[in-house]
């Protein structure tokens, strides 16, 4: 898993803000360090250069605060 990325914020309503170092596309598939689906990009916003992205999760609440100090990756093309 080449597209490493890090979490930054987890939104009060359960979604995953986060940013990665190459650019990516929405419905991009996120996945966790076990390669395990974890949800997709849903919006990118932000600057240019280094943007954010949304990722819809669908998973449990507490699954989510797990993820908040672990990478996060994407599904490679």
């Amino acid at each position: 898993m080449k597209n490493r990325g890090e979490v930054v914020r987890i939104t009060s309503e359960g979604d995953i803000i986060g940013r990665f170092s190459t650019p990516l596309e929405v419905g991009t598939k996120i996945m966790d360090k076990r390669k395990k689906n974890i949800g997709k990009v849903t919006w990118i916003f932000g600057p240019v250069d280094d943007p954010f992205l949304e990722i819809k999760t669908h998973f449990e609440p507490h699954r989510r605060i797990s993820i908040s100090n672990e990478p996060i990756y994407a599904e490679e093309i």
